[in-house]
């Protein structure tokens, strides 16, 4: 009985280290992370702070220089770590850290809408490697799956702007009568400063949030 006792000491205090040093990561990736937002901005706005959801969700409040969007912020998901079952689920599930852009626009939109962006890769047979420099790719024409059989002169309108546009790190693109009226969500990679078109993003979703508006208000 005492040795169980014991057992359960060290294991509440292994995870109570573990917290701490999980918390104080998760601060200092949320810094870094507010910083390549502002870097992405290029000078458009800035970030006003940080509010904490949970141990691995924050949201940082934007100030845009422009005033197409209306209180504007961005949703951060960050890989669980706060606790070490968390963190082991999170690398088996493998589930990618997003950010989600989040703002009203000066009049809402007249319907709700919802695109998820998916990518197929196939090979011409399952023993060729998944990883080989000598691939060569070809871009196709987009194609498009529908939960409606009819769609309105503004929804072929806005399809066609999303086909045309800059947007295929965008991993989901929203539009909805109620707040927030537009979302986008990408890769939090799409932002780091390796990544060639982080400084195109915003001007990508105002082109998009834009050339949708026409046709949807």
């Amino acid at each position: 009985m005492l040795l169980l006792a014991i057992s359960f000491v060290i294991a509440a205090v292994g995870c109570g280290i573990w917290y701490w040093f999980a918390v104080r990561y998760s601060r200092r990736r949320a810094a870094e992370v507010a910083r390549w937002v502002e870097s992405a901005l290029a000078g458009e706005g800035r970030v006003s702070g940080i509010r904490w959801l949970t141990a691995s969700r924050f949201q940082l409040p934007l100030r845009l220089a422009q005033g197409m969007f209306r209180r504007a912020s961005m949703l951060v998901e960050m890989s669980p770590c706060e606790f070490p079952l968390h963190w082991l689920l999170g690398k088996i599930n493998s589930k990618p850290e997003v950010l989600t852009f989040q703002a009203d626009l000066d009049m809402p939109p007249v319907f709700s809408m919802h695109v998820q962006n998916f990518r197929w890769f196939a090979r011409s047979s399952r023993k060729t490697p998944r990883r080989n420099s000598g691939w060569t790719f070809e871009r196709t024409t987009p194609l498009v799956v529908s939960t409606r059989s009819n769609w309105q002169k503004e929804v072929s309108s806005a399809i066609g702007s999303l086909a045309q546009g800059r947007s295929h790190d965008f991993l989901s693109i929203t539009f909805q009568r109620r707040s927030p009226h537009f979302s986008v969500t990408l890769p939090l990679e799409a932002i780091a400063p390796e990544s060639p078109t982080r400084t195109c993003i915003f001007e990508s979703m105002r082109e998009l949030a834009s050339n949708s508006s026409a046709s949807l208000f």
